[in-house]
């Protein structure tokens, strides 16, 4: 499984420099990024288009990398919480099974016993 993730990686990274290297005169333009909101207008610096794009990757690889460890979080809870209730469940049945029998609560009445005779 590790030799197909660390191929992966290398197909991932190859395509990005192919993307890069046959778009070079596009993503070497430089653009301006503007905000205006409730009358408040605000530019950037000149930036690269390319440096936009890896940007925006690797902020959508921190924001996945954030939820993936919120949910492994989540999920070993959710585990440890199953095991504590497993291993409770399993004392209870244990213990069930060590009581004593005890006869007073199955004993029928000799006239129940003629009763269900045919």
């Amino acid at each position: 499984m590790k030799y197909l993730r660390v191929a992966a990686l290398i197909l991932l990274f190859f395509f990005s420099m192919l993307f890069f290297v046959q778009n070079h005169e596009l993503l070497s333009t430089t653009v301006r990024l503007q905000l205006s909101i409730f009358g408040l207008e605000l530019h950037s610096k000149l930036i690269p288009y390319y440096l936009i794009v890896l940007l925006a990757f690797v902020l959508g690889g921190f924001i996945s990398l954030a939820y993936l460890l919120a949910e492994k979080i989540r999920l070993g809870s959710e585990i440890r919480q199953g095991r504590s209730k497993i291993k409770d469940l399993e004392e209870e049945v244990n213990s069930l099974r060590n009581m004593p029998l005890e006869d007073s609560g199955y004993t029928m009445d000799s006239s129940e016993n003629q009763e269900s005779r045919p």
